[in-house]
């Protein structure tokens, strides 16, 4: 498998694969959700067509950080969010649709596709990732994932009229193998 072949994962519920462009109106519903786009950092409200085709086409999987990917039901194949890896350091990004939420879907999708980029990406030594102070259901996905706490501070968000509290984690590879199965 070259470096930068599909970036696939599959779970006993989930598929993590590359985003087409037919996933643009479903990407779009999720994360401009009034429940999801506080939450957001980048993604404006309204996102339009263009900007989500370029979004899409932009975070295309070339064998290093820089890459978004779909998460969908691995038994409908229905596209529920959307997970991947930007910046530097790279910086763990993720929404699910609301209608998932609490069933484990996140947990589950995040720890697979972390798993696979330490994999595909062996110089990926760490992962940052943040939220926003009133979304105590992100704390809980870093935190079981094996993410630690390493400060706070104020972050943005298209969808927010102010800056707002926000906490920032941090996630050693080796912190990630001792307790999570790579392969």
């Amino acid at each position: 498998m070259g470096a930068a072949s599909a970036f696939i994962v599959e779970t006993p519920r989930l598929v993590i694969r590359p985003l087409a462009a037919t996933d643009g109106p479903t990407l779009g519903r999720i994360a401009t959700d009034p429940r999801v786009a506080p939450m957001m950092g980048t993604i404006p409200v309204p996102w339009s067509d263009s900007e989500r085709a370029l979004w899409i086409a932009k975070g295309r999987f070339r064998g290093e950080v820089g890459f978004r990917v779909g998460v969908a039901r691995r038994g409908d194949g229905q596209l529920i969010g959307a997970c991947g890896l930007w910046g530097a350091p790279a910086g763990l990004f993720y929404f699910l649709d609301p209608t998932q939420w609490g069933r484990g879907f996140a947990t589950e999708a995040l720890r697979a596709f972390l798993a696979a980029s330490f994999v595909r990406l062996p110089g990926l030594d760490v992962v940052t990732a943040d939220h926003f102070a009133d979304n105590p259901a992100s704390a809980r996905v870093l935190q079981k994932l094996g993410f630690r706490q390493i400060g706070t501070g104020m972050g943005q968000s298209l969808a927010r009229l102010e800056p707002a509290p926000n906490i920032h984690y941090r996630l050693f590879r080796t912190s990630f193998e001792a307790v999570h199965e790579i392969s």
